[in-house]
């Protein structure tokens, strides 16, 4: 009997419960609409709000037209400001001017960007006259960037377009390239071709720089008998370059066949980054390459002495023992690579390395190793010039040495020369008397 008195009792309070629980908001929200939205809204508070949110709200408008002041009081009474958010892109995504207009009246500004965005991707373009209204205002430029972004997503030759009527220079350029660059990053072909019909000047060059790196990576091969096609100059090399590096850390073969299909001139560059490459895991192999391109393909000679010369920089050794197949001139570079390889070994091992070189050529290493020590070790640089055969070389690489050493260690400097077993009496008396003469941190008196 108390179980029927309890379901009684219940039942009465729920139905008396009932019209305060679920209470008619009918004079504030006549019409009921779910809202979805592709913007993704990120505030400053946390809060965001992403595509395919779903949320059942009610706004003051219906399919014919739109109740601003209404929806003004409406939102006024919204309990969070979020739901005031949600109601402003909803409306957005319909009527983008009258979402600005409500959002300028209600105070959330900082919607303009994102109601501006949904604007330009739908292609509104009745919100010009509003952004232009805006442009004596600090945020113009964020705000003609906003629609201009989205508009660009669909429709990139009317964003280009609509760039005369919102901006002015240095903007107007600024804007332009921000737009190409989006543009050719999913429709190179498309945004190239565009450029191709466009004044050249230090601008377009560049767009169409930036275009064709996008070309490269989109269409290789395309792009390959684009390239050809161009006239040898260092935007080519750049482009030539880009390309030659993205396909040799994927693959070095891919990087060398690709090469084979641009015209014969432009490969030199590509030529360097290839063989530098090889050289890391076969420095033989990287030789052949380099022999077989310049034989096969007339590789410019200072491209190839350069690219050989580069090996030593990863084999010292290997290119110091092969140094007399090479020119002289190559021989220097080569030599000269090969020392800052060498630069963190120990003296002995750098002595041991360039043990069969001629005395011309030992003095290129000497002196190339003196230079590169001169501020981390010099008393290693001063011991590493005395052994330079060529008298007055050997001088001024001392001299050189004990100037910068002395700005720091005025002692040791002085005692190393004073020690010297290669200079005379009055070379050690020129040197020390200039040493004293110099104002360094160490001989400064201060007040």
């Amino acid at each position: 009997m108390k179980w029927l008195i309890v379901v009684a009792i219940s039942w009465v309070v729920g139905f008396l419960s009932y019209p305060l629980i679920w209470q008619n908001n009918a004079d504030n929200h006549p019409v009921q609409q779910t809202i979805s939205t592709d913007t993704v809204i990120s505030q400053p508070t946390g809060v965001s709000v992403s595509s395919k949110t779903n949320m059942s709200t009610s706004l003051q408008y219906d399919n014919t037209g739109h109740d601003r002041e209404a929806m003004k009081a409406s939102i006024s009474r919204d309990g969070t400001p979020y739901m005031s958010i949600f109601r402003i892109l909803q409306l957005a995504e319909q009527d983008p001017l009258e979402a600005l207009f409500i959002a300028q009246d209600t105070q959330h500004d900082d919607l303009y960007g994102f109601i501006l965005e949904i604007a330009g991707k739908k292609q509104f373009s009745n919100v010009i006259s509003w952004i232009t209204e805006q442009n004596n205002t600090d945020g113009y430029e964020s705000l003609v960037d906003s629609y201009l972004r989205g508009l660009a997503s669909v429709n990139p030759l009317q964003a280009l377009s609509d760039v005369d009527l919102l901006t002015v220079e240095p903007m107007k350029t600024a804007v332009m390239m921000s737009i190409v660059d989006s543009w050719a990053s999913t429709d190179a072909i498309g945004a190239f071709e565009w450029l191709k019909q466009q004044p050249e000047n230090p601008s377009t060059l560049k767009m169409y720089l930036n275009t064709m790196y996008y070309y490269i990576e989109q269409s290789p091969s395309e792009a390959a008998s684009l390239i050809s096609s161009l006239p040898l100059n260092e935007s080519t090399n750049y482009l030539v370059t880009s390309m030659v590096y993205q396909l040799v850390d994927k693959n070095v073969q891919e990087a060398v066949d690709w090469l084979d299909n641009i015209a014969t001139e432009q490969r030199a560059s590509g030529v360097f980054i290839i063989s530098r490459k090889m050289a890391e895991t076969d420095p033989e192999a990287a030789l052949v390459f380099l022999n077989n391109q310049k034989q096969t393909y007339e590789l410019n000679q200072d491209y190839y002495n350069s690219a050989v010369a580069e090996i030593a920089s990863v084999e010292p050794d290997m290119m110091l023992a092969r140094i007399d197949d090479y020119e002289v001139n190559v021989q220097r570079d080569i030599i000269i690579n090969a020392s800052y390889a060498l630069v963190e070994h120990s003296e002995s091992t750098f002595l041991q390395s360039i043990a069969s070189l001629s005395d011309d050529n030992k003095d290129i290493a000497y002196r190339q190793r003196a230079n590169q020590l001169t501020q981390t070790d010099p008393q290693q640089a001063f011991n590493v010039a005395e052994r330079i055969s060529d008298t007055s070389a050997r001088l001024e690489s001392i001299i050189s040495t004990v100037n910068v050493w002395n700005a720091f260690d005025k002692k040791n400097a002085l005692i190393a020369i004073d020690n010297s077993t290669q200079l005379t009496a009055s070379q050690k008396a020129d040197i020390s008397n200039q040493m004293q003469l110099q104002l360094t941190s160490s001989n400064m008196i201060y007040p």
